[in-house]
């Protein structure tokens, strides 16, 4: 009896103790970027000539993205 006992008793109260664990599984909230193409190979490029590259910027989060800053990199 004391070990039913014991087992309903662990079952009920594990959950609370494995909930932060479910949590940390879960993704993150906000935005999310998404880069169909992350690397543009502009191979051989003449000194001076200028180069135009268009990457598609995507947001797969439940909130707005917001690009602040690019820089080259």
């Amino acid at each position: 009896m004391r070990k039913l006992t014991f087992g309903i008793a662990l079952f009920m109260i594990l959950p609370f103790f494995a909930r932060p664990i479910y949590s940390m599984a879960q993704e993150a909230a906000g935005p999310r970027m998404v880069l169909k193409e992350k690397f543009f190979d502009h191979k051989n490029v003449q000194e001076g000539a200028v180069i135009e590259h268009t990457y598609k910027v995507g947001n797969e989060g439940d909130q707005p993205l917001l690009i602040r800053k690019v820089a080259p990199g």
